[in-house]
């Protein structure tokens, strides 16, 4: 249990979390249009689960 927490706390885990929290409330503010929001929530995601596995699998 406990190393599952250390791993949360990864750097990139965290930027991904407050990166996507961010987007999420200015398009509830409405300070940023929500299908913007969509784009920009999917290329973090996407970059983050990318070099994730690639870290994961070394070649």
């Amino acid at each position: 249990m406990k190393e599952k927490l250390i791993t949360l706390l990864e750097v990139r885990k965290i930027i991904a979390l407050l990166v996507t929290i961010l987007f999420v409330i200015l398009s509830l503010l409405g300070e940023i249009a929500s299908d913007k929001v969509f784009e920009i929530v999917l290329m973090v995601i996407a970059f983050y689960f990318g070099k994730s596995t690639a870290l994961d699998n070394p070649h």
